[in-house]
This record gives structure tokens, sequence and C-alpha cells, in this order.
């Protein structure tokens, strides 16, 4: 890709329309990608500079990303590529399990009893389902981590990954039977955690 950010912009596209095209891109996935990175390496700062290091990249090939037949799933694909890098680089797989944990509120003061074991009763069934998660296939993982933990849309995600939203609905909807079956086969007496702690919303459609 060496020589990528010297090539021209496309035909009839300036300087600064270019650099209006990137902010918006920029505007619109710098949250959902740092929190991306977040659930994958458990590390904020790291998050944070995955996401930045990113964008720098991106901003330096803007003008052949945008030549790509899908600039958003070219984008991604370098957002993946520094996650599974910073990932392998430190032997460590990804944190999506522990994922419950974040943002739990740990400097919260400490609630009633009552309260505290409902609260560990949700988390217990919530660790069970982080970890299943993190044993999907890629595809149907980033599908539902995408749209259920992240708040990109279908459609947002059919761009993402270079794919139709026929697709991503399948994803999803194979994603959660699996972890369904799982979490059922684990829990049977307690039903089905997979239906409280993922929206329902994220299958509006059957899956084809």
């Amino acid at each position: 890709m060496s020589g990528d950010s010297e090539r021209p912009p496309p035909s009839g596209m300036s300087g600064r329309r270019m650099a209006l095209t990137f902010a918006a891109f920029r505007e619109l996935h710098a949250s959902k990608w740092r929190v991306y990175a977040y659930v994958h390496t458990g590390d904020r700062d790291a998050a944070a500079r995955i996401s930045e290091e990113t964008f720098e990249r991106l901003a330096a090939l803007w003008p052949h990303v945008l030549r790509q037949r899908s600039a958003d799933s070219y984008a991604w694909s370098l957002l993946k590529e520094r996650v599974d890098g910073w990932l392998t680089g430190r032997g460590r797989g990804t944190a999506l399990a522990t994922a419950a944990f974040h943002g739990t509120g740990g400097g919260d003061p400490l609630p009633p009893a009552g309260e505290c074991a409902r609260r560990f009763a949700r988390l217990e069934r919530r660790i069970g389902l982080y970890a299943a998660l993190a044993r999907l296939p890629e595809r149907q993982s980033d599908a539902l981590v995408l749209t259920c933990l992240i708040g990109y849309s279908v459609g947002q995600v059919a761009g993402l990954l270079g794919t139709e939203e026929a697709s991503v609905r399948s994803h999803i909807g194979h994603a959660k039977r699996r972890l369904a079956s799982v979490l059922e086969a684990r829990n049977p007496v307690r039903g089905n955690p997979c239906r409280a702690a993922i929206p329902s919303t994220a299958m509006s459609s059957k899956p084809s």
C-alpha cells in the first residue's frame, strides 16, 4: 500500500471536499471504533490509541480508500488489523469474554443487599453470555457486537463487513440461536438470558 497517499484524489473531488468526507466519516465512526477496540482489548488507553492510529492511516490513504468498492469495508479492515495485531503482539485473545465487567460502575456506592444480589445474578448471566459470544464465528460475533453492543444499524454493519443487510441479519440470527442453545444448556431452569441481554430489535426481520 506504499505510495497510495500520493495518488490523486477521485476525479472531480477537490481537496476540501475530500477533507470534509473524511471528517464526516471520522465523526460517524470514532466513538464506536473505540468501544469495539475496548471490548476486545479490555484496555481504554490501547483502544483510544488503536482507533486514533487507524484514523491517521486512513487520512493518509483517503484518496485510495475512496476508490475502493466499499470505503467502509476497507476502513474497517484496517481497524480489525490493528486490534488483531495488538492482541497477537501480547499473546492474548479477545477480552470480549470479560466485557460483562465493562462499565459496571465499580465506584458506585454499595447497593442494598437485595439489589446487590440481583446485580450479581444479572452479572453472572452476562458473563456466561459474553463468554459464549467470544466463541462464535468471527462474522457472527462482529455482527452481534456491532449492532447490539456498539449501536450500529444493520445497514451500517453491512457496509463495514462488505456484505448485504440480509447476510448481517442471518449472522445475527445464527449467533442468537447458538448463544441461546449454549446458555439454555447451562441454565435450563433460568430460561434464556440471551433474550434479556440482547435487544430483540437487532432481529427486526427474519434471517435469510
